[in-house]
C-alpha cells in the first residue's frame, strides 16, 4: 500500500469523525507517518503518537484543550482492554483506520472491518485479481461471515451460485468422476477454505468424524456421500413402515447423520428418535432428493449410489426385507427396486390387486423407473408394468375359474368383445415388458418363474379352454354354414355400414379409413383408450365379424366398397370387387376412384408436407390409408418374436396418423379397422400345436400355416371346412372357393415361423375392431372428452406436527369410461412462494369403485427450521402433464419439538 492509498483511506474516516485511531501493530508505516498531510473539513489533522504519551494527557488535549481540531491517534500496539483503556470512551465515537492488507481487502469488497480476522485466514485467495473479481460478483450485500465463506468457496471452484447446496452438488459430481480421488478439495486447500467447508457441512447436516487414540480419521467427500445416502435410505425405510426393531435399520446405524457420539448414546438418544425428530436429517433427505431429481446431477447421483451400494453390500441389507410394502418409498439405491420387484413377483398370487396397483403406480413415478436407457423405459418400469399385467391376468383367471361356459357362440363372441379380450391384452403387455426386461440383461422375472407361469396359463389354460368352448359352439350351431350373429356387422359390410353411414351427416365432406394389417381387437382397444385421454378426440370401439379364412387378401378385399365380391381360382386365388382386382395398393386405388376415393400408404401420409397432403386429398371423398406394422413383423420367422413390440409401435404410429389427419389434413371423422387379428404365443411351437396333414390335399391352391384354400377339399374331424360364399359373402359369379382350417389354435405346418398365426376362426382372429374417431369442437370437448380424476387431501385443514409427514389423498373418481388418471407434484410453500419441502410425485390412476382403494400417500419432508404455527403455509398440487396448479390447501406447521437433538451439538 502506498502513501496515497493511506491518505485517501484516512480522509474517508475523517469525513465521519474528527478523531481517527490507527493501530499499526505490524509497524509497517512508521517511516511514512511524518510525510502525511491530511487536509480534513476540520482543518489540517494533527498526528499524535499515543504510545509515547500519557493517555490521560491525550484525552485531556483532544477533548478539552482542542475540541474542534482533527487528530490522527497513531499507535503500534493493540488497544488495552476496555477496563484499562483511558481512551475507550473516545474509541466508541471515533473512527478506526487499518492499513493492513486484510483491511484494504475489506474496503475493496465493501465489507465491515469486523471481518478482518476472517479475511486474514484466506489472504492467499486475494493474491489473484480474477478470483477477487469473481468474489465481488458472488458476494451479497451486508454479507454474513458464512455468506462470505460460501462466496469464497464458490469463487475458488469457479461457480456462479454461492449456495451450500450448489457447492456440494458440484463436488459430488466431481466425486462421481473419481470416487477414489483424495484431491477433490485441493482447490479449497490452496486458500485454507477446507476447514470452513467442513464447518458448514457440520452445521447443515451434523456431519463430524470422531477420532480415538488408536485411529485418526479425517472428513472426506466419500464418507460424507456415504452417510448422506444411508441417512436418506434409512428415513425412506421408516416412512415405508420399518420399525426400530427391524434388523435392516440396525445395520444402517453406523452410517447415519447426525452421528451419535458416545455421550449421546449414554444420554439415551436412539437412532429411531433422531431419525424422526432431527431437522438436520430432514435437510439431508431434501438435499439427496434434490440431487437425485436434478437433470444436471442425476447421472452423478447414479454413479455414487452404485459405488456405495457395491462397497457397503446394500444387497445384503435390503434382502432382509420380506414385505414389499416396506420398500415402497425407498429410492436411494437401485437394489431397492430389484428387491421390491422380486417380492411382488413371488407374492403376486397373495397380494391384493389394489395393493399391487398402489405400489406399482407409486414406483412408476420414482427415480430408477425414469433413468432412460437408449430411449426406452428402464427395466424397472418394464418390470412394474409386467407385474400389473400379470396380476390382471390372475384376477381375470379367478373370475373364469370354472371355465368359459356361454349359452351360444354369439354370447361368447360378445363376452370376448367386452371382457375376454383382456386376457390377450394382459398377456401381450406382460410379454412385451418382460421382453424389455430381458433385453436389459435382467432375469428378475424369470428367477421367480413368473414368465413360465404366465406362458403356461395363457397357452395351456386360456387358449386351450377357450378353443374347446368356442369349438363346441361352432360345431353345435353349424356356425360356418351361416357365419352371422344378430346385431353384429359382418366385415364385408364395412363400407356400407361404417363409411357411408358417416356421410348421412351433411356436415361431413370426407372420411379417412386407416386399415392396419393384423390389428387385433385388444390392441385396437389400447388405441381407443389412449385416444380418449386426449382432450380433442373422442373414440368409440365396436367389432365386426371377420371373414374366413382370416387372412390379408380376403380381409382387405372385404373392406373395400363393392356391390359384388368374387374369388377366382387358377394357380392362385384372386379376389375382385365389382370385376376389379383388390390385390395391391394401385388396384385398390382404382376401385376407390369410382367412389371419389384414394388408397395411400401410411408412410406417405406421415411424410407429406402440409401442401402435399392437401393437394393429394383435394378432390377426394374417401381416403383409405394402409398401415402394416404388426403383420410385417409377426408373419416372418426371423422377426415373429418381436410381435408384441410391433404392436406397441403400431399403437404409436396409428395415434400419430390420427393426429396428422386431424392437425394437418383437417380431417374430423376417422375409422380405424383391420383385415384380421392374430394368435400368438411366446413359447416355441411343439408337435401338439400341429394338425397333421400327411399330404397336401388334392384341390389345394393356396396352403398356409393356418388355412388351405382350394376346391373340392376333403373333410375330416381334425379340421373345419367351409365355403367362402358363406363366410365372405362371395357372389354366385365367384368360383367355388373352399377352405380348411385347423381346430382350436393349431397350425397345419410350421413353415415361415409358427408363433404368429391367423387365418382361422378363434375370437382373436375374427373379432375385428372398428374405431370411430371424431375430432371434437371446443364446446364439445368440455362435455364429451374424458376428464381427469379429482384429488383432495383426506384431512383439511392440514396440520403438520413433525418434519416428515405422510399426507393421505383421495382420488375422488375411478379411472374408466368418464375419467382418466392424474399425475401430481405436491409440495409445501411459505406465504412468499418459497418451497419449504421436497416435491412428492404421485400418480392417481386407480380404477377401483371402492374409495378406500383410491387412497394415495405423499411423504413430505420440511426443509430447515423456524416454522411458525401462526404463519399461513400452502400445500400445492401441480398437474405435471400441463404444468398447471391443480389446487392448493392451507397448511399449519406446528412442530412441538423441532429438534431437541440439535441442542447436544
Amino acid at each position: 500500500m502506498n502513501i496515497e492509498q493511506i491518505s485517501q483511506g484516512l480522509l474517508k474516516k475523517f469525513e465521519q469523525s474528527r478523531l481517527v485511531f490507527w493501530q499499526d501493530v505490524d509497524k509497517e508505516f512508521t517511516d511514512e507517518l511524518p510525510t502525511l498531510q491530511l487536509d480534513t473539513r476540520y482543518g489540517l489533522a494533527t498526528i499524535i503518537e499515543i504510545d509515547t504519551l500519557s493517555h490521560l494527557e491525550v484525552k485531556h488535549r483532544v477533548e478539552l484543550l482542542e475540541p474542534e481540531q482533527a487528530f490522527l491517534l497513531y499507535s503500534q500496539q493493540k488497544a488495552n482492554d476496555p477496563i484499562r483503556d483511558w481512551l475507550y470512551d473516545i474509541r466508541l465515537y471515533a473512527q478506526e483506520f487499518y492499513a493492513d492488507s486484510s483491511s484494504m481487502i475489506l474496503n475493496d469488497i465493501g465489507m465491515n472491518m469486523e471481518f478482518r480476522p476472517v479475511i486474514s485466514k484466506f489472504k492467499s485467495f486475494f493474491a489473484n485479481k480474477l478470483r477477487v473479481t469473481r468474489l465481488k460478483k458472488l458476494l451479497p450485500k451486508s454479507a454474513t461471515e458464512r455468506e462470505l465463506e460460501l462466496a469464497l468457496i464458490a469463487a475458488s471452484l469457479k461457480l456462479e451460485t454461492p449456495t451450500f447446496a450448489n457447492i456440494l452438488q458440484v463436488l459430488l459430481a466431481q466425486l462421481a468422476n473419481d470416487f477414489e480421488s483424495g484431491s477433490l478439495l485441493a482447490e479449497l486447500d490452496k486458500y485454507n477454505l477446507t476447514p470452513s467447508f467442513w464447518t458448514i457441512v457440520y452445521e447443515e447436516f451434523g456431519y463430524i468424524v470422531e477420532t480415538n487414540k488408536d485411529e485418526k480419521r479425517h472428513p472426506s467427500l466419500q464418507d460424507l456421500a456415504t452417510k448422506l445416502l444411508f441417512t436418506e435410505c434409512f428415513q425412506a425405510l421408516v416412512n415405508s413402515g420399518c420399525s426400530s426393531n427391524d434388523s435392516v435399520l440396525e445395520s444402517f446405524s453406523p452410517h447415519l447423520l447426525p452421528m451419535l457420539t458416545s455421550e449421546q448414546v449414554e444420554a439415551g438418544y436412539s437412532i429411531d428418535r433422531i431419525g424422526m425428530n432431527s431437522a438436520r436429517r430432514a435437510h439431508v433427505v431434501s438435499f439427496i432428493v434434490q440431487l437425485r431429481e436434478s437433470r444436471t446431477y442425476q447421472d452423478s447421483y447414479n454413479t455414487i449410489a452404485a459405488q456405495i451400494e457395491a462397497d457397503f453390500e446394500i444387497r445384503n441389507k435390503l434382502s432382509q426385507i420380506t414385505q414389499p410394502e416396506k420398500l415402497m418409498y425407498v429410492e436411494t439405491f437401485e437394489f431397492a427396486d430389484k428387491q421390491l420387484a422380486i417380492l411382488l413377483a413371488k407374492n403376486i398370487n397373495t397380494i391384493e390387486q389394489q395393493a399391487l396397483n398402489t405400489i406399482t403406480s407409486h414406483r412408476l413415478t420414482t427415480h430408477w423407473c425414469h433413468v432412460k436407457q437408449v430411449f426406452v423405459d428402464t427395466k424397472y418400469a418394464c418390470v412394474y408394468q409386467a407385474l400389473k399385467a400379470a396380476k390382471q391376468f390372475y384376477s381375470l383367471k379367478a373370475k373364469f375359474i370354472d371355465g368359459f361356459e356361454f349359452d351360444s357362440a354369439r354370447a361368447m363372441y360378445r363376452a370376448y368383445e367386452e371382457q375376454l379380450f383382456l386376457f390377450d391384452s394382459a398377456y401381450r403387455v406382460f410379454c412385451e415388458n418382460a421382453n424389455q426386461v430381458s433385453h436389459h440383461g435382467s432375469d428378475i422375472l424369470k428367477k421367480t418363474q413368473l414368465v413360465a407361469d404366465i406362458e403356461a396359463l395363457y397357452v395351456d389354460w386360456y387358449l386351450h379352454d377357450l378353443a374347446i368352448a368356442w369349438g363346441k359352439h361352432v360345431d353345435n350351431e353349424n356356425l360356418l354354414d351361416k357365419w352371422k350373429f344378430d346385431g353384429i356387422i359382418n366385415q364385408y359390410n364395412f363400407y356400407n355400414h361404417e363409411v357411408e353411414r358417416i356421410f348421412q351427416s351433411k356436415q361431413v365432406k370426407r372420411v379417412f379409413v386407416i386399415i392396419s394389417d393384423a390389428l387385433r381387437y385388444e390392441v385396437a382397444h389400447d388405441i381407443h383408450e389412449q385416444i380418449n385421454k386426449e382432450k380433442r378426440f373422442k373414440s368409440t370401439i365396436k367389432s365386426q365379424l371377420g371373414v374366413v379364412p382370416s387372412y390379408t387378401q380376403l380381409g382387405m378385399a372385404s373392406l373395400l366398397p363393392h356391390q359384388e365380391l368374387t374369388a377366382h381360382i387358377s394357380k392362385d386365388v384372386t379376389f375382385k370387387a365389382d370385376g376389379l382386382s383388390t390385390h395391391g395398393l394401385e388396384k385398390r386405388n382404382a376401385i376407390l376412384e369410382k367412389y371419389r376415393g384414394i388408397a395411400v400408404k401410411s408412410s406417405d401420409v406421415l411424410n407429406w408436407t402440409n401442401e402435399e397432403g392437401r393437394k393429394a386429398i383435394a378432390d377426394t371423398r374417401i381416403v383409405y390409408i394402409y398401415h402394416d406394422q404388426i403383420d410385417a413383423i409377426g408373419d416372418k420367422a426371423a422377426t415373429e418374436n418381436q410381435t408384441f413390440e410391433a404392436c406397441a409401435d403400431g399403437i404409436k404410429q396409428i395415434k400419430l396418423l390420427v393426429e396428422r389427419i386431424i392437425n394437418k389434413l383437417n380431417g374430423n371423422r376417422i375409422l380405424v379397422t383391420a383385415d384380421h387379428g392374430f394368435l400368438f404365443k411366446s413359447s416355441d411351437v411343439v408337435d401338439s400345436d400341429k394338425t397333421a396333414l400327411s399330404v397336401k390335399p388334392q384341390g389345394t391352391v393356396e396352403g398356409k400355416k393356418r388355412y388351405l384354400i382350394g376346391q373340392q377339399l376333403p373333410r375330416d374331424d381334425f379340421y373345419w371346412t367351409g365355403n367362402m360364399t358363406v363366410t365372405a359373402n362371395l357372389s354366385s359369379n365367384s368360383d367355388q372357393a373352399e377352405f380348411m382350417i385347423p381346430r382350436g389354435s393349431n397350425r397345419f405346418n410350421f413353415v415361415g415361423g409358427a408363433k404368429f398365426i391367423h387365418g382361422g376362426i378363434m375370437p382373436q382372429e375374427i373379432c375385428v375392431p372398428v374405431l370411430r374417431i371424431e375430432h371434437l369442437k371446443t364446446a364439445k370437448q368440455k362435455t364429451t372428452a374424458k376428464q381427469k380424476v379429482g384429488v383432495v387431501p383426506l384431512s383439511n385443514p392440514i396440520r403438520l406436527v413433525t418434519l416428515t409427514e405422510k399426507i393421505e389423498f383421495l382420488q375422488t373418481n375411478a379411472v374408466g369410461n368418464d375419467f382418466k388418471e392424474r399425475s401430481l407434484s405436491i409440495w409445501i410453500e411459505d406465504p412468499d412462494g418459497k418451497i419449504v419441502s421436497n416435491k412428492a410425485q404421485v400418480l392417481f390412476d386407480s380404477e377401483s369403485s371402492n374409495s378406500d382403494d383410491r387412497k394415495r400417500n405423499a411423504i413430505l419432508s420440511l426443509n430447515g427450521t423456524g416454522f411458525e404455527r401462526t404463519t399461513s403455509y400452502k400445500l400445492v398440487m401441480l398437474d405435471t402433464e400441463n404444468n398447471d396448479r391443480f389446487a392448493s390447501y392451507s397448511v399449519t406447521i406446528d412442530l412441538a419439538i423441532q429438534d431437541d437433538f440439535d441442542d447436544l451439538f
